[in-house]
């Protein structure tokens, strides 16, 4: 059985609109837990409420332009219909040069209004699309929660311009936390992923059972974390271990020390 010392880490999701705009409510701060949808902060674009009306009437009309096309290729079958039948009485000069002309003319009109309504319908496909990019930009202005967690840091302050991809917030994801820890190169061999482990917490009699999720695949002689004076003078594998309980009821917090036992592998 090898025991080693480990510390309780959680995951940090850096929490950035995909659009900038400038920060109007801030309805979290660091140390407050959310739960996922929450809403965190909200910004806002001058102006583009009245474009997405805009955008929107445009496609309104053009799908009102749309529905144009029955009639107009019912009148451009007509019209062509009329042409072809006085084409041939005017060979038999039945009717006049003018009433031909005038019938031609007609066709010709039909048609260009026949073309004229199809393409609305690639209009009101572009009218949609640039409605929907319009809608999802605003979305991109509300940042919610992505799970439960608890803000770490806050890096904007309401009134402040915020770009795209700029983190507002910092959420600390609780739910699931793992344990960082090291093992030393002669047992490395002797360890494997998916192993079953038992984590103990300080002061707590109860064992957490939990597995090992990760062994690095290269050596170091510092851990960033150096645990004991023995463990800084070894050449050690970083190791990840997560509980099957999840956060245990919120007892594992980050920061905490842990001690973590792993059978060997004979």
């Amino acid at each position: 059985m090898l025991r080693v010392s480990g510390t309780v880490e959680i995951r940090e999701a850096q929490l950035a609109p995909l659009t900038s705009g400038r920060l109007v409510r801030l309805l979290k701060d660091e140390g407050d837990s959310v739960r996922r949808g929450d809403t965190i902060a909200v910004l806002e674009q001058p102006g583009l409420e009245a474009l997405i009306a805009q955008r929107r009437a445009q496609a309104r009309a053009a799908g009102l332009r749309v529905n144009e096309i029955a009639a107009a290729l019912a009148d451009s079958v007509r019209a062509a219909n009329d042409l072809a039948r006085a084409q041939r009485l005017r060979d038999q000069n039945i009717v006049s040069p003018q009433q031909y002309d005038a019938l031609t003319a007609a066709a010709a009109a039909a048609a260009a209004r026949l073309a004229a309504v199809r393409a609305a319908a690639s209009e009101s496909t572009a009218a949609g699309a640039a409605l929907a990019a319009m809608l999802a930009a605003r979305d991109q202005l509300t940042i919610v929660a992505p799970s439960d967690g608890i803000v770490l840091t806050r890096y904007a302050e309401r009134g402040e311009a915020v770009a795209a991809g700029m983190p507002v917030v910092s959420v600390g994801l609780v739910h699931r936390p793992w344990i960082r820890a090291y093992v030393g190169e002669r047992f490395v061999a002797l360890v494997k992923v998916g192993e079953a482990v038992t984590v103990r917490l300080d002061g707590d009699p109860r064992a957490y059972p939990g597995r090992i999720v990760e062994i690095a695949p290269r050596a170091e002689f510092t851990p960033r974390a150096a645990l004991t004076e023995r463990e800084r003078a070894d050449l050690v594998f970083g190791i990840k271990a997560q509980t099957d309980g999840g956060d245990e009821g919120g007892r594992l917090k980050a920061g905490m020390p842990v001690t973590i036992e792993i059978p060997l592998l004979p």
